[in-house]
């Protein structure tokens, strides 16, 4: 069986080589030599890739057993929640790539410990999807950019927020991100959603206010 290696990039300080321990075939930081902030990294990066073993690995290692993950469609409870939900969401990508655009942290009160990261997650379908947009686009010689969106890839844009017990292991895991911006990102759906649904939504809107101003009038005039 080959050796899964979950690889980070250090912040500050980096960790000596004589301080990997090996287990399970899997090489991992001993906690001893990592803060909250590279702990967060790690877990974020290992979350949000294919990497079946190394997803348990890291909830069972770094979440608390009673922790909590909470995302704008979803809650999930323990460590068997939430490992079958990032597992299920790796079954239907043929990659998953997260680029880590900013990491912040502070105390809060109960001695526990926030970890924000600010990061884009790249989700690769296996198959491209029929290129509709830029057929649309072809014929209508539109411009917009969303008809440039002819690929096999969702990105998303998320806000991850780690909460650190006194025990350094995460009791919550939030996730914030933009229904808006995930719909619009995908395929075929997201031109639909752009071109189509919001467009007519705008027009059945000013429609039922057009109408409801002349009944307005009608019963204002009747008034009279």
């Amino acid at each position: 069986m080959d050796t899964e290696i979950i690889n980070t990039t250090p912040l500050e300080n980096t960790t000596p080589l004589e301080n990997i321990n090996i287990s399970n075939n899997i090489i991992h930081l001993n906690n001893n030599y990592m803060n909250e902030r590279d702990v967060a990294r790690l877990v974020h990066s290992s979350l949000y890739s294919r990497k079946t073993t190394t997803q348990r690995h890291v909830v069972e290692s770094y979440f608390d057993a009673n922790a909590v993950f909470e995302n704008p469609l979803l809650m999930m409870e323990s460590h068997n929640e939430i490992i079958n939900l990032f597992l299920l969401v790796s079954t239907f990508f043929f990659a998953i790539t997260p680029e880590i655009h900013n990491v912040t942290d502070s105390p809060i009160a109960g001695n526990h410990h926030i970890v924000c990261i600010d990061s884009i997650v790249k989700y690769r379908l296996p198959l491209r999807f029929p290129p509709i947009p830029c057929l649309v686009k072809f014929l209508l010689r539109s411009n917009n950019k969303l008809f440039y969106s002819c690929n096999n890839e969702i990105s998303l844009r998320i806000f991850s927020k780690f909460e650190f017990n006194e025990q350094h292991k995460i009791v919550r895991h939030e996730d914030v991100w933009s229904v808006k911006d995930l719909i619009e990102s995908l395929p075929i759906i997201g031109w639909l959603y752009a071109e189509v649904g919001r467009k007519a939504t705008g027009l059945v809107t000013d429609g039922f206010v057009n109408m409801s101003q002349e009944l307005i009038k009608a019963w204002n005039n009747f008034d009279i």
